[in-house]
């Protein structure tokens, strides 16, 4: 009994395991091979729909006045078939390869050209269509070209199934390298799920044979269910066994459904796992003896719900599809049956009946896992391709815990017959036996022990690294927000600096053409006044502010120069320094006060800098820097 622990332990971390090999299929073909055009450049600009009646595809290609409407939804009162006419936008300059889901989508056929052949061609799809045998049926694969493209598809409805008045039509586009992303991620999902439950499967079907064990045959009967679910849950049943479709439903929404073999699987699969449930905890607590009372109540739980299983399924199978309205109930009475199940368990640990408590510890994870799956389903309902990791999860999990718990039980069975020989032995062994046993339970104590330490050992040194882990990341938050500090005082000093210089010379200008009104008003003294002009001319021009400006416009841009000059070195002094104030987006007329000359200099000066950098990029064969537009176009 006490290596019980050390067991789950160990299924616990294959679970975690198993958890990060999954998420790991999920990242693993994230990379796309090529680099095609997204989503948000593909739109459907405009859905047009005509009642089929006497038209046919010839007609249709040939009478290009046909009253097209559009329209969002399908009037079924003018018929049970409806020619739409799509027109699709691609804006990139790519042939995008995509799948049309259209909605209803009992039976669709799309009409569309193919640019190599030079010809119309044809794709069937849908939930009716035997030749549809895709995971999720009624995707239709079309490439479209740069530009617009039209195509049309025909809709049909079955004449057998009643419908509404009107179906609101439903239209999708999604990009082929995400569909084809998605069916890889939920194959290597499956097989995991598969190689776990098969690999536990084989394991304990030996284990059956050879003690005939009534928990081990019923947990086998549980894998088998859980084997079938996860097959039937990503539509595999359905990819096999296309046909026959029992009954069909066509909601006001557009949504189409269908009851096949798919279901019918779905539905023995869950039956299976609840009986596999319900037994194994019948024959592992011995309920029928110790705990009478919820014992009838768990046989009654399970023939109430295969009860309902059954008449659903009959009901489904007459031609009515009352599937879809029943799924939120009878997740809510699979939730109530592993509620019971889990209650069950708990009244056991606290009568302290035996294996309780490893019965316990099997239970509370993986039943809760399949409480959440169930109660996800009636809240939330069905359909969410993303939420289909979580009967994986929970199935596995169960499979993996419950695996270890026979394991368990059967080590305490051995150890059982083990004790009541040693008791036998024990009536006709002397004192020295009676010793030798004495000291074969101290050993197991000091191995205990010894196994406590070390689990003591491994906490205390994970707590410390997380402790490490913890104040280096404090440090590392401590660092960063320097360096934001550190960037914000010098990006505020490059703002002083060039705020400076411009009032500078604008003081400058403004002395210089005080001393320009003087020598006019007095003539006799202009050599003097020429000097003091000549000495603030030079002084606009001083190359100390430039020098304090570019230090601080390095720190913010590190490297600049550097990088301006190796890929431009026929630039001049004089064109750096222009190119460094489109660079931080100064205004003309700001360029023009640092530079001390007037805003159309600044404009002629910008179109020679841009045709020379321009012509530079053309004769070494680059691409011109994609900021360099929107560092000049604004000074226009």
């Amino acid at each position: 009994m006490h290596s019980a622990p050390r067991a789950f332990y160990l299924i616990s971390k294959l679970f975690g395991l198993l958890a990060v090999c999954m998420a790991g299929a999920l990242r693993l073909p994230a990379q796309p091979l090529v680099s095609p055009p997204s989503q948000p450049n593909i739109e459907i600009v405009q859905v047009g729909a005509l009642p089929a009646g006497q038209h046919a595809w010839a007609s249709i290609l040939a009478d290009s006045t046909l009253p097209f409407r559009p329209t969002d939804s399908l009037r079924l009162a003018q018929g049970r078939q409806f020619w739409l006419r799509l027109r699709v936008r691609n804006r990139s300059q790519y042939t995008a390869a995509v799948r049309l889901m259209i909605q209803p989508s009992f039976d669709n056929t799309l009409f569309y050209v193919d640019e190599d052949a030079r010809d119309w061609r044809t794709q069937r799809a849908g939930l009716l269509v035997p030749t549809d045998t895709r995971r999720m049926k009624g995707q239709l694969p079309l490439r479209l070209q740069a530009g617009t493209t039209t195509c049309y598809v025909l809709v049909r409805l079955p004449a057998q199934a009643s419908l509404p008045h009107a179906a609101r039509l439903q239209l999708k586009l999604q990009p082929e390298e995400v569909a084809q992303r998605e069916n890889r991620f939920f194959v290597v999902a499956w097989a995991v799920s598969m190689a776990v439950l098969l690999l536990l499967l084989l394991t304990n079907v030996p284990t059956y044979v050879r003690f005939r064990d009534r928990t081990t045959l019923f947990y086998i009967c549980t894998q088998v269910g859980a084997v079938l679910y996860v097959t039937a849950c990503r539509n595999y049943f359905r990819m096999l066994f296309p046909s026959p479709v029992f009954s069909r439903l066509l909601l006001p929404s557009g949504l189409s459904y269908s009851y096949t073999i798919n279901n019918i699987v779905m539905h023995l699969s869950v039956a299976l796992m609840l009986l596999g449930f319900v037994q194994m905890t019948r024959a592992y607590l011995s309920t029928p003896a110790r705990l009478p009372r919820l014992d009838v109540v768990l046989r009654a739980a399970l023939g109430g719900y295969c009860g309902f299983t059954v008449v659903v399924a009959l009901v489904n199978l007459s031609g009515f599809l009352l599937n879809y309205y029943t799924l939120r109930f009878d997740n809510l009475l699979v939730l109530c049956v592993i509620g019971l199940l889990l209650a069950t368990t708990v009244v056991a640990y606290r009568r302290r009946l035996p294996l309780a408590r490893t019965y316990l510890l099997a239970n509370v994870l993986p039943l809760l896992a399949v409480m959440g799956v169930a109660a996800y389903h009636v809240v939330m309902g069905f359909g969410d391709e993303s939420a289909q990791m979580l009967p994986d999860l929970a199935i596995v999990s169960h499979a993996l815990f419950f695996s270890a718990a026979i394991s368990v039980r059967l080590q305490a069975t051995q150890q059982t017959l083990l004790a009541k020989e040693r008791e036998a032995g024990a009536l006709a062994l002397d004192i020295q036996q009676q010793e030798l046993r004495h000291r074969e339970i101290v050993l197991k104590n000091s191995h205990i022990q010894t196994a406590l330490l070390a689990m003591q050992r491994r906490q205390l040194a994970h707590h410390e690294q997380a402790q490490q882990l913890s104040h280096d990341h404090q440090q590392q938050q401590a660092h960063n927000q320097d360096l934001l500090l550190q960037l914000e005082a010098n990006q505020r000093e490059l703002a002083s600096t060039s705020l400076y210089v411009q009032q500078k010379n604008a003081l400058l200008a403004e002395l210089k053409q005080q001393i320009q009104e003087l020598s006019t008003q007095r003539p006799g003294q202009q050599p003097e006044l020429a000097g003091i002009k000549s000495i603030l001319q030079s002084s606009l021009y001083l190359d100390e502010d430039w020098s304090k400006f570019k230090l601080h416009f390095e720190q913010v841009h590190p490297r600049f120069f550097e990088e301006l000059q190796a890929r431009y070195p026929a630039l001049t002094k004089n064109e750096q320094r222009l190119y460094c104030y489109f660079h931080i987006n100064l205004a003309t007329k700001e360029i023009a006060a640092l530079l001390n000359i007037d805003p159309a200099s600044v404009r002629r000066a910008k179109t020679r800098l841009y045709k020379k950098i321009a012509a530079a990029d053309e004769q070494a064969g680059r691409t011109p820097p994609g900021n360099l537009a929107q560092e000049l176009l604004p000074l226009e």
